[in-house]
C-alpha cells in the first residue's frame, strides 16, 4: 500500500491511514476480498508505532468495510453500498476533533442516568432531595412572575444575564460578605457552563492548571477536554496542602488554581481560614487567579461559617462560581459567576458563540423567589433536613459497614468520603453492588492521578431517611461478599469494570 503520511499535518497518523484505505475502497484500488498487511508489517513500512496501525484497523471495521478475524488478518468487505441496512458512509471517528477525544470518561453521565433507575438506590449522584423541592412556592412565584411580566419574561435578554437578577444575585453574595456589583456577575446554565467558558477564554492546550486531588469530577472533564495539564495538590481534612501548593507555582506558573474550599467535592473537607488567607497570599504573590468553586458554602450543619475566598480577597485574583442546582431546583441548570470585570467581558464574548444568553423566564421566576425571602427559607429547612441524613447515613454505616472501612464526618455539603478496607478496590466493588441494586461513585474518578481507588463517594442528600439506611446496608452486603469470594485478589483491581453509578 503505496500510503503517504504528512507529518506535519495536524490529522492524527491514524486517521490519515484511515482516510487513504477508505479512498481507495472507494475507488476500487482495494476490491472486496483485498488482504491489508498485518499491523506490525505495516507500521514498520510507514514508520509508526503499531498502536497507530491498530487504531486506524479498529476504526476500519467499525465502518463495516473491513473484517478483522484474530489468526486471519484484516480484509475488505463486499460491497455494501447497494444493502439497505449498510453502514453509513462517514467515519465519523476520524473526524471527532482531539478535545472530543479526551472526554471519555462516562462517570459524570452514568450518575445522570442512575437517578431514573427505579430498581437501584443512588447513593452517587449529587442531587438534592426531591421530596423536599418547594413546589408550592415555585408555583406561586411563576404565577406572580407572569402576573408581573407577560409576554415580556419570554422575550430574548443581555448575554451577562437579566439585569435586577444580577442585582438580587449580587446582594445575594453580600450576605456571605463577598462584596461585588451587578456588572460583575454573569448569570449561567449550571456552573458546570461557567468552568467550560473559564477554560475556554483563560486556557490553551499545554496550559497548566493546579487542582486539588482528588476533586470534583466535570472540572475534570473539563480541563483535560481543554487539553490543560493537570497540577494536582493533596488534600487532608483542612483542605489543600498549601506548602504542596507554593512548590507547585514556583515550579510551573499555571494559569490558574481550582479550589473548592468549602464542602469539597468529593471528600467534604473544608478549607481552614488560615490556609484561605496563605492560599490567597500565594496567589497574590505569584500573579496566579484563583478559581473558587463554592456550590454548598450555603448548607452547614455545624461549627462555625467561615467566609469565601471572594470575601477575603483584596487585590481582585479570585473567580467566584456559584449554583442555585445544590439548594432550589437543579433541573432550572441557573448559576452564576462573579469575577473582575476583564473576565466578564471575555466571557461574554464567548457566549455570543454558545447559548447568546441564559434562560429568561427562569431567570426572572428565580428573581421572585429572591425577593420574596423564599429561596433563604427554603435554605433554612434545607440545612437541618440534610443534617439528620448525614447522621442518618453515619449511623448506617457505623452498624453495616465492615472492620476496616473509614469515612469523613463533614459539617455540611452532600457527601461522604469513604475509605474501603485494606486490598479492596472501588471498581470490583461496584459490580457486586450493582447486584444488591445499590450505586455509588467510585474514588478514582475524581482524581487527576491516578488515586482513589480504594475511596468511594457517597450521597446524603439525595434520597429519604429510610433509602439511606437500606442503601448503606446493600453495599456493606456486596463489601462482605467480596471480602469472602476466594476468587477475588483484593491485590488488583478489575480494570475492565466501569463505575456504576
Amino acid at each position: 500500500m503505496d500510503i503517504q503520511l504528512d507529518r506535519n499535518d495536524t490529522t492524527p497518523l491514524y486517521r490519515q491511514i484511515v482516510a487513504h484505505i477508505m479512498e481507495g475502497i472507494a475507488l476500487g484500488r482495494y476490491p472486496a476480498g483485498t488482504s491489508l498487511p498485518p499491523e506490525r508489517k505495516l507500521a514498520a513500512h510507514l514508520g509508526v508505532n503499531r498502536t497507530t496501525v491498530v487504531a486506524a484497523y479498529r476504526d476500519l471495521v467499525a465502518t463495516g468495510r473491513v473484517e478483522a478475524r484474530v489468526g486471519h488478518g484484516t480484509w475488505v468487505c463486499a460491497d455494501l453500498m447497494d444493502d439497505a441496512n449498510a453502514p453509513p458512509s462517514i467515519v465519523w471517528q476520524t473526524l471527532f476533533t482531539p478535545a472530543a477525544g479526551r472526554l471519555r470518561e462516562s462517570a459524570l453521565r452514568d450518575m445522570m442516568s442512575a437517578i431514573d433507575r427505579p430498581s437501584t438506590i443512588s447513593l452517587g449522584a449529587g442531587t438534592p432531595a426531591p421530596d423536599l423541592f418547594p413546589i408550592a412556592e415555585y408555583r406561586e412565584a411563576v404565577t406572580q412572575t407572569l402576573e408581573t411580566w407577560g409576554a415580556e419574561m419570554f422575550r430574548y435578554g443581555e448575554v451577562a444575564g437579566w439585569l435586577p437578577l444580577r442585582r438580587e444575585l449580587a446582594a445575594w453574595m453580600a450576605q456571605a460578605g463577598v462584596h461585588t456589583t451587578a456588572d460583575q456577575i454573569v448569570v449561567l446554565h449550571g456552573s458546570q457552563q461557567g468552568l467550560d467558558m473559564l477554560t475556554r477564554v483563560l486556557v490553551e492546550p499545554g496550559d497548566a492548571v493546579v487542582v486539588e486531588s482528588p476533586t470534583y469530577l466535570g472540572a475534570l472533564q473539563t480541563f483535560r477536554g481543554a487539553g490543560a495539564r493537570l497540577l494536582p495538590v493533596p488534600l487532608d481534612a483542612h483542605g489543600m496542602q498549601i506548602e504542596i501548593l507554593e512548590q507547585t507555582l514556583v515550579r510551573h506558573r499555571p494559569k490558574f488554581i481550582y479550589t473548592l474550599p468549602t464542602f469539597q467535592n468529593p471528600t467534604g473537607a473544608t478549607m481552614s481560614l488560615g490556609r484561605r488567607h496563605a492560599l490567597l497570599a500565594l496567589a497574590r504573590r505569584y500573579g496566579i487567579p484563583i478559581v473558587e468553586d463554592d456550590p454548598y458554602g450555603d448548607l452547614r450543619y455545624e461549627g462555625d461559617p467561615l467566609p469565601r475566598l471572594a470575601a477575603l480577597d483584596t487585590g481582585g485574583g479570585v473567580i467566584h462560581l456559584s449554583t442555585m442546582s445544590k439548594i432550589f431546583l437543579p433541573g432550572l441548570r441557573l448559576a452564576w459567576l462573579s469575577a473582575p470585570l476583564p473576565v466578564v467581558e471575555a466571557i461574554t464574548m464567548a457566549r455570543q458563540t454558545m447559548d447568546v444568553h441564559p434562560n429568561s423566564a427562569a431567570q426572572r421566576v428565580l428573581h421572585t423567589f429572591l425577593t420574596r425571602g423564599w429561596l433563604a427559607a427554603h435554605i433554612a429547612e434545607l440545612r437541618p433536613a440534610y443534617a439528620a441524613r448525614r447522621d442518618v447515613m453515619l449511623a448506617a454505616l457505623a452498624e453495616y459497614a465492615p472492620p476496616g472501612m473509614t469515612w469523613s464526618q463533614p459539617e455540611g455539603g452532600y457527601f461522604l468520603w469513604c475509605r474501603l478496607p485494606p486490598g479492596v478496590r472501588a471498581r470490583a466493588l461496584a459490580t457486586e453492588a450493582a447486584r444488591e441494586g445499590v450505586s455509588f461513585v467510585a474514588g478514582d474518578v475524581f482524581s487527576p492521578d491516578g488515586g482513589g481507588r480504594d475511596h468511594l463517594r457517597l450521597n446524603f442528600t439525595g434520597n429519604r431517611e429510610a433509602e439511606i439506611v437500606e442503601g448503606v446496608r446493600r453495599l456493606s452486603v456486596a463489601l462482605r461478599r467480596l471480602q469472602r469470594d476466594p476468587v477475588y485478589d483484593a491485590t488488583e483491581t478489575i480494570a475492565a469494570a466501569r463505575p456504576v453509578v
